[in-house]
């Protein structure tokens, strides 16, 4: 009541490091008031960025736990990418899951994060393109990794992720796009 979250919010802050928990014997989370109060009166910006990492790690854990699913080994999209590919894929997820959970600010900010998911996008689609991956399988995993996102965060903040998800979706478009015709110049 004293943070005004809710208490999935406050377990992942303990987790997280952000605020200090203690354990009863019989595992329930002990919080002391003079931590919540500090916590509280602590600058804004170290509270939102303990948010962020929270929800980032909520976010982590859940894709992990979700790609150890058999439904998601048996998939297409994850069985056609190597083991190299996918050190290189979870650094790509690393990137974008940071860029879909910043907060825009600024108009001119929000028009940046927006840029930069449109390349990280096209970075994405032609990385996948030259393993071989196609669209569809590239389309899938990323909605894939996008609903975990959406479902480790708040429904007031799917506006923006989805928003800067779409010019990601849009940056993989123009990639494959792009390798479709310089595949069309090269049998010419």
């Amino acid at each position: 009541r004293l943070l005004d979250v809710s208490n999935t919010t406050l377990r992942q802050w303990a987790d997280n490091g952000y605020l200090r928990v203690y354990r009863t014997p019989g595992g329930h989370r002990r919080f002391l008031r003079d931590d919540v109060e500090s916590f509280t009166n602590a600058p804004e910006k170290a509270q939102e960025q303990g948010r962020e990492d929270a929800i980032e790690g909520s976010a982590l854990r859940k894709i992990r736990r979700s790609l150890g699913r058999n439904d998601v080994l048996q998939q297409p999209w994850y069985q056609s990418i190597e083991e190299e590919g996918k050190v290189r894929m979870r650094l790509f997820g690393r990137r974008l899951l940071s860029l879909l959970l910043q907060e825009a600010g600024s108009r001119r900010r929000r028009q940046e994060l927006l840029e930069e998911a449109h390349l990280l996008g096209r970075e994405y689609g032609t990385e996948m393109s030259e393993r071989g991956v196609t669209l569809k399988d590239t389309i899938e995993a990323f909605v894939f990794f996008r609903t975990m996102v959406l479902d480790s965060t708040n429904p007031g903040s799917w506006g923006r992720i989805i928003e800067a998800a779409d010019r990601v979706l849009v940056g993989m478009a123009d990639s494959y796009e792009d390798s479709d015709k310089l595949a069309n110049i090269k049998s010419k």
